[in-house]
């Protein structure tokens, strides 16, 4: 006969990892300004990835990638991160990356990618009044 199927699971209880990841963006001037926080991995990763590409196709000059309040990162969220400096490069923007804390930016030493990305330091970025 006819067999009985477990009602579909909503929308929003499949989305609700991903609402604990959240991107501020602002611009300043000549700058854009990008801040994830939560956890940048594989079910965000594309939302960072997203976004950054929405900025760099502006015409700001400087981009500035604030990972502090980032709390966990996997292989998946360096990617954007990696992508945005390639870009970054070629079309001769400037990205600047505001470290992540500790276990964030331990991922990026144990990968080799901290000596090769443009990190800065929060109290080095010159303030556009």
């Amino acid at each position: 006969m006819f067999r009985r199927h477990p009602p579909p699971r909503s929308r929003t209880a499949e989305l609700a990892g991903a609402e604990e990841f959240t991107i501020r963006c602002e611009r300043e001037r000549d700058r854009y300004v990008v801040a994830p926080s939560g956890e940048l991995d594989t079910a965000s990763a594309w939302r960072l990835e997203r976004e950054l590409r929405r900025v760099e196709a502006s015409d700001a000059s400087e981009i500035v990638l604030d990972l502090s309040a980032v709390e966990f990162i996997d292989s998946t969220g360096l990617q954007p991160v990696l992508h945005a400096n390639a870009r970054a490069e070629f079309h001769s923007k400037r990205l600047m990356i505001v470290p992540g804390p500790a276990a964030v930016q331990r991922c990026f030493e144990i990968s080799g990618l901290a000596s090769r990305l443009p990190f800065v330091d929060r109290g080095t970025l010159a303030p556009h009044v």
